[in-house]
């Protein structure tokens, strides 16, 4: 005999809409990955517009436990230059293909966990660092803010984040955002693309400092695309 009590239907429901949105989150970024694993070897190639910042944003951090989190890890790039300067490199991502392009690249038993970054629950006080590139604005406001309280607790002291976060005024010129619908203030949600469907969330700078506003050290910069690099510590 069962020891929960039965769903309500409106219990049902919610709990059917929101496995529905991790399916269709997750579906449509092994989509995206497995068509990048098609065109070329390039994605196994550093973004420039990021790189130059993230080697200087390393090479002046000092690091004691040198163990990394990449939070939308994609194809692991970034894990491959902290494996290589000696970290033990973690990493999620939601898409399937893209964790298993991640796991041939570094070739060692590094935690690589296919999973929604919303959902998963990150070992408190666990980390130095805590890396993610263009992935954590995939979604609400307040999604997005959750996460950054975890990614606090999970670093351990005088431990650094370097994340990048999209400029609410940058992303209007963007071309994937032509079309799209705003869901909530700073959401929007593209109508065409790879993207469609996927929920958007753009910051100003001064929501950037609230929304870190736990860290101390911040900086931030912005790359050529409007793109907001945070760097801060614990």
């Amino acid at each position: 005999m069962s020891q929960f009590p039965p769903l309500k239907k409106g219990d049902f429901v919610i709990m059917v809409m929101f496995l529905l949105r991790i399916i269709t989150f997750m579906t449509i970024w092994d989509n995206i990955y497995k068509n990048k694993k098609k065109s070329s070897d390039t994605w196994a190639t550093p973004s420039d517009r990021f790189y130059t910042v993230f080697k200087k944003f390393l090479d002046r951090s000092d690091f004691k436990i040198k163990h990394v989190l990449d939070i939308g890890c994609g194809v692991g790039k970034y894990l491959k230059i902290l494996q290589s300067e000696g970290f033990k490199t973690d990493g999620m991502d939601s898409s399937e293909t893209a964790v298993e392009m991640t796991k041939k690249l570094l070739g060692d038993d590094s935690a690589i966990l296919c999973t929604d970054m919303f959902e998963f629950e990150i070992t408190k006080d666990k980390y130095d660092l805590i890396t993610s590139i263009l992935t954590i604005h995939h979604g609400t406001k307040r999604q997005v803010q959750c996460l950054v309280g975890r990614i606090y607790e999970a670093i351990a002291d005088d431990g650094k984040i370097f994340i990048t976060v999209p400029d609410y005024e940058s992303s209007k010129k963007w071309d994937s955002f032509k079309n799209h619908k705003e869901v909530a203030e700073g959401t929007f949600v593209p109508l065409l693309g790879p993207e469609k469907g996927l929920p958007h969330s753009f910051y100003t700078k001064e929501e950037i400092r609230k929304l870190f506003s736990n860290f101390k050290g911040l900086m931030l910069d912005m790359d050529n695309q409007g793109n907001w690099i945070v760097q801060a510590s614990k």
